[in-house]
């Protein structure tokens, strides 16, 4: 009896069972997570459009714009820079690639003469036969091109995935920006009415660490692309835009990201240029680029948003990498962030 009434005493304390229901939803959203996790993609990227669009539509809103308009005239001007730059690239793109494939001869006519002059190359100490290795790859050229066009109505139903996908995100970001403040209330209501001024304040801090880091995120690729493919246009690689644009976009990718941005321009160096002063060149210049950038563009890009040590950020690396493949490496960073923001004010709170 008295067991019972002490249980009935604990929950009459509201706090109390507002943590015991916030415990219960947590885990469910966790065990949610996992069940969608291979599909969680877009959620992760509408939540990261929704805090860069979320800026400007309060903004907005401030000035008596509804948000729903707001949103939807973002998405207008983004479509319209978006068709605007595609009619502009497409022109240039195509007649890079058509440049390149009438290099197709003479990258054909540089492979046979190399192979031609030296049958047996050392690579770390290994020989590796250039000879024969041409043979099989024009003896199995005709099953990957059959290959290729087996594959290509399911290539199809890729891009249909990815159009999907990409939609999904707009879709969501949306209604995350639009209805910003129900959600607000909503996530407030269900804090203990006692802890509503710190979930307040660190709700503030995660997002304005959110926001720096997508924001620095978007910069640091932008300066990759930029850079990069000027770079390249100045030391006279062909292709240099599109060059330029694959480094970009594969500095998305944390730690891999500057290596594949590079392998195309090399590629082109070596097989289009045919100069090996110019592909060590080439390496130099991405080096360069990618380590000054990383090192000491990107902390000042990123302010003091994220906090995390050198060591600390390898680590989150590791572990999202290995829990959540790409995916994870992609949001190691953040995560790691808000998981430092919960500790140190944890470690307050329990030393004060």
């Amino acid at each position: 009896m008295i067991q019972r009434r002490r249980v009935e005493e604990l929950w009459e304390n509201r706090d109390l069972r507002a943590w015991l229901f916030l415990g219960v939803l947590a885990a469910l959203a966790v065990i949610l997570a996992v069940a969608i996790r291979g599909i969680i993609g877009p959620f992760i990227l509408a939540g990261a459009l929704a805090l860069l669009l979320n800026p400007l539509v309060d903004a907005a809103e401030r000035r008596k714009v509804p948000r729903a308009a707001s949103v939807l005239a973002i998405y207008a001007l983004g479509i319209v820079g978006l068709g605007a730059g595609i009619a502009f690239l497409v022109p240039v793109a195509r007649a890079e690639f058509t440049a390149l494939i009438a290099q197709g001869p003479a990258i054909a006519a540089y492979l046979q003469d190399l192979v031609a002059r030296r049958h047996v190359v050392s690579v770390l100490g290994i020989p590796v036969d250039l000879q024969q290795a041409y043979a099989s790859a024009m003896a199995n050229l005709p099953g990957v091109l059959a290959g290729h066009l087996q594959n290509l109505l399911q290539n199809v139903f890729v891009l249909v995935n990815w159009l999907f996908q990409a939609g999904l995100t707009l879709l969501i970001a949306f209604f995350l920006v639009k209805d910003a403040h129900a959600i607000h209330r909503f996530l407030k209501d269900l804090i203990p009415f006692s802890f509503r001024e710190d979930a307040h304040e660190l709700a503030g801090e995660v997002s304005r660490m959110l926001g720096a880091y997508v924001r620095g995120q978007l910069i640091v690729c932008a300066l990759v692309g930029i850079i990069t493919g000027a770079a390249l246009w100045i030391v006279g690689v062909p292709y240099a835009l599109a060059l330029g644009i694959v480094a970009g976009v594969t500095a998305f990718i944390p730690f891999v990201g500057p290596f594949l941005g590079a392998l195309p321009a090399v590629a082109v160096a070596a097989f289009v240029s045919q100069s090996t002063g110019k592909v060590l060149l080439v390496i130099v210049l991405n080096v360069v680029i990618s380590n000054v950038i990383y090192n000491f563009i990107s902390p000042k890009v990123f302010g003091d948003a994220v906090h995390l040590s050198p060591m600390l950020i390898i680590v989150a690396f590791v572990i999202g990498g290995y829990l959540g493949g790409i995916l994870g490496l992609f949001i190691a960073v953040p995560v790691a962030a808000i998981l430092r923001i919960l500790f140190v004010y944890a470690q307050q709170r329990v030393y004060a």
